[in-house]
């Protein structure tokens, strides 16, 4: 006759009884008489036997029915809690107790490492590109400038110079008399697209695309004021931080400083279409109006240029100078309140007129 045992019997609406328990090598099986006076059996297979938690005083067997809700059994019998483990033996939820240890600390283990996969890739999606413009506010000057000349010589490397063009180009800006803490200098290069950017440290690059849409000195004034703008508040090298900061994230720990100089330069192209945000290009007009103002350059230039800008990109594939549209629209919108804050009396400067013209007359290639 087999052994029987006795326990609490718990069902999926957590009404309980007092059972008779049978356990063979398959099977549990659960005997109780109902509140009808019914005698029910329940049979437990091993395989649907969810957890075990054995406790010096009490343990409890957890089923899930198939229905998927959840018995239990309260064992307080230590013989029936052998008896289920010898039974039930070959079963994950009856191992013995260094065998229940070992898959504690398992799945404490693989709960830690999901933890940190999770938290790693939390700062590689989210913190990381804030980290990157962080640092890049932090970066040395004479770095930025060493980072911003590698970038050019692999920007100029893939473009053809105007070198007439960008002589006189020069001239012109330095007649402007902007106050900018780095050496700007600057490059036409040929190219029907309407576009110009800032490369860190200093260097402008303009398309002679641009150049022929502009139609006076002022809105050329403009144009340079915003780029020099963008490297003098070095929004150039923290967007590119931004940007690429999941990249360098990686090149820190696994490349080093040369792996990001490389990477870097690698990727000087992308400055071409580098958008910023409505912030920085906020920025950058703002402080190139100021510029303007403190040379005596007539600020209406500003606008002017951003009309052109506007008139030129109609029916086309904006550039990165218009890829903000419509916030462009705003832009305007703020250079035009900021215009009407700051009444000037715009200063004589012939040579920019002459400079400007001569820009269009077919350069000497050593012009400067």
């Amino acid at each position: 006759m087999a052994k029987t045992f006795k326990a609490i019997y718990y069902d999926a609406f957590n009404y309980f009884y007092e059972a008779i328990i049978y356990v063979s090598a398959v099977t549990l099986t659960i005997r109780y008489t109902d509140e009808k006076g019914h005698v029910i059996d329940r049979n437990w297979l091993g395989e649907d036997i969810v957890s075990f938690d054995q406790a010096e005083l009490q343990s409890t067997l957890i089923y899930k029915n198939e229905n998927g809700q959840p018995e239990r059994l309260v064992i307080r019998d230590p013989e029936l809690v052998a008896a289920i483990r010898h039974h039930f033996r070959h079963h994950r939820f009856a191992g013995s107790k260094l065998h229940r240890v070992v898959n504690r600390t398992r799945y404490r283990l693989l709960s830690a490492l999901l933890f940190i996969v999770v938290l790693f890739v939390s700062v590689y999606l989210l913190v990381v590109p804030w980290l990157g413009e962080k640092i890049a506010v932090s970066f040395s000057k004479e770095k930025e400038i060493s980072l911003g000349n590698t970038m050019y010589r692999s920007i100029i490397a893939q473009s053809e110079v105007d070198t007439g063009r960008s002589a006189i180009l020069n001239r012109f800006f330095r007649e402007l008399d902007y106050q900018v803490v780095y050496p700007i200098e600057i490059a036409v290069v040929k190219s029907p697209e309407v576009n110009a950017f800032a490369v860190p440290g200093g260097h402008i690059v303009v398309y002679d695309g641009i150049l022929e849409s502009m139609k006076t000195p002022e809105q050329l004034a403009a144009l340079l004021g915003h780029e020099a703008a963008h490297i003098e508040k070095r929004h150039s090298l923290r967007n590119i931080f931004r940007s690429l900061a999941r990249k360098i994230f990686l090149l820190m720990i696994f490349g080093g400083d040369a792996g990001i100089a490389g990477y870097l330069a690698d990727r000087a192209d992308d400055l071409k279409g580098l958008e910023y945000s409505r912030e920085l290009e906020t920025e950058a007009d703002d402080h190139g109006l100021q510029m303007m103002y403190k040379s005596g350059i007539d600020l209406n230039g500003m606008m002017q240029l951003m009309e052109q800008l506007q008139k030129s990109a109609e029916g086309k594939e904006p550039s990165a100078l218009l890829s903000t549209h419509p916030v462009f629209e705003s832009r305007i919108a703020n250079v035009r309140a900021k215009i009407s804050q700051l009444p000037q009396q715009p200063a004589a400067k012939p040579d920019l007129a002459v400079l400007f013209h001569s820009l269009y007359e077919n350069p000497e290639p050593n012009a400067y």
